[in-house]
């Protein structure tokens, strides 16, 4: 035999041995016979089980090993195993899992779950994969193919993101969650939660001005009498203000203090819907809080009570103290008399303002709770104390950051109204108009302020009190599930779940 003849059998004797390769690699013989019959369970590639099934692809070389099967006994040129890399040898169309889609992609095989290599835009071609399946997302070219999936779920063991079908996360909230959907519900639902305000605030603080108007007309003509003739004031009635000044002063101050109630009332109805994404209309939040505004106007009245006996407490016991030093000081023990004194103004000062306090952030959720739980004015006194248990110092840091940023928001829109009112004054010095021109700015900036820091003030109440709920009841998940009901539901999803 010739050296040219050797030359031409070493392709064939390469053939057989090719051959007898494929015949010992597994899956080979199912691949010489043609495709593989369609699996009689779900998904194109799957086993009877539902497992995928790995073969090797047409004249692949000893080397191949299907995922998740044994690896081959020498190393070879061809397919390595997922994860890995392709010898610089693999044949065509054969490459790791997740580096990419080689050039001929129809000679490649079924990935794991049933789908195929292609290239982008490109059905699977040929036994080792059903067409039309494309690959999964990250196979192909970049920039091609199955885009990635959703930007949320937070990787293994992390929760997926929360559902935010209105102003808030429906999850327990964090304090920027707070403040940044007591800001959402201005900008959500203006009409209702400022125009309503600018309404209630207008009202309020009329009649109060009205009060307080004649007041300060009875206090001025006192002042000018006994600056002009003090002799000529009545020593039997000092302070000369007449009953009508009195009887308007406190009022309006009471009627100031029912509007804002009202408004408190109404804001938070539409708080509550806000959450699931229901923008309330003024007529509809009124209607949804009109049948409560007795208990809300109660539970006003019940708290004023508490503060009010709170403080008589608070000043008999300085008034006692004061009794006591006054009586060792008569007695000749000055000393011990001064003490008395100045501890019991000091001791009993701070001890009434640190229980006031105290009791102020255990009682302050019952106005959201007598709206939206339905429960009468002492039965939401004792669920906000429930509520507030073991967050005291949490509420009481949010409120009192809240009250920090309405103080500030407010001095600062303040300011413009102020330097405004005394301009006229500057310019014409002495004109009879002058002080009424100061006094409308003065009360219209104060209206347009409270109607901003009112409607911010009562969500982050409303929202901190939804958020207890969900920390402490699971508030959320019913929530959620309400609000992927897809019909509209009222402040009735609030109500609390019946005890077994």
């Amino acid at each position: 035999m010739t050296q040219e003849d050797g030359r031409r059998d070493e392709p064939e004797a390469a053939t057989e041995r090719s051959d007898e390769e494929r015949t010992d690699t597994p899956g080979a013989a199912d691949s010489e016979a043609g495709p593989a019959p369609e699996p009689s369970s779900p998904g194109d590639g799957g086993t009877v089980s539902g497992a995928p099934r790995f073969e090797a692809p047409e004249g692949a070389q000893s080397g191949f090993a299907a995922p998740g099967g044994d690896s081959p006994e020498s190393g070879q040129h061809g397919f390595t195993a997922p994860g890995g890399y392709a010898a610089d040898s693999a044949q065509p169309g054969f490459a790791a899992p997740g580096s990419g889609t080689p050039e001929n992609a129809h000679q490649g095989f079924a990935p794991p779950g049933g789908g195929s290599y292609a290239a982008a835009g490109h059905q699977a071609q040929g036994q080792w994969g059903a067409p039309g399946y494309a690959a999964p997302g990250g196979y192909g070219h970049p920039g091609q193919g199955h885009p990635p999936g959703p930007g949320y779920g937070g990787g293994p063991g992390r929760p997926a993101m929360a559902p935010r079908p209105g102003v808030v996360p429906l999850r327990p909230m964090t304090v920027g969650d707070l403040l940044n959907g007591a800001f959402s519900l201005i900008r959500h639902n203006p009409k209702t939660f400022v125009g309503v305000s600018i309404i209630v605030m207008a009202v309020a603080s009329i009649v109060s001005s009205i009060g307080f108007g004649g007041y300060m007309s009875d206090y001025g003509r006192f002042m000018d009498q006994a600056l002009t003739d003090p002799n000529s004031i009545d020593p039997d009635d000092p302070l000369p203000f007449s009953t009508w000044s009195i009887v308007a002063l406190y009022g309006g101050s009471l009627i100031s203090y029912a509007g804002t109630i009202v408004l408190t009332g109404l804001l938070t109805c539409a708080i509550g819907l806000a959450v699931l994404g229901r923008k309330l209309s003024p007529s509809e939040a009124w209607a949804a809080a009109k049948p409560r505004l007795g208990a809300v106007a109660g539970l006003a009245l019940l708290q004023l009570a508490i503060f009010f006996g709170l403080s008589v407490v608070v000043f008999g016991l300085i008034a006692v103290g004061f009794v006591a030093g006054f009586a060792l000081l008569s007695s000749g023990a000055e000393a011990a008399g001064a003490v008395v004194m100045v501890l019991t103004v000091v001791i009993g000062l701070l001890g009434g303002l640190v229980l006031a306090a105290w009791i102020s952030v255990r009682i302050y959720f019952a106005m959201p709770v007598v709206v939206l739980e339905r429960l009468s004015p002492g039965q939401a006194l004792a669920r906000s104390w429930r509520l507030t248990q073991g967050s005291w110092w949490r509420v009481l840091g949010i409120l009192l950051l809240t009250m920090l940023l309405v103080g500030v928001v407010g001095q600062l829109l303040t300011t413009p109204f102020t330097l405004l009112s005394i301009l006229p004054s500057f310019i014409f010095p002495g004109a009879a108009w002058v002080p009424v021109a100061a006094g409308a700015v003065i009360y219209v900036g104060s209206v347009l302020i409270s109607s901003f820091t009112t409607p911010f003030t009562v969500g982050v109440t409303t929202l901190l009190y939804i958020d207890l709920r969900m920390r402490r009841e699971g508030l959320d998940l019913k929530l959620h599930t309400a609000s992927q009901a897809g019909h509209e539901v009222g402040p009735e999803i609030y109500l609390p779940e019946p005890r077994a």
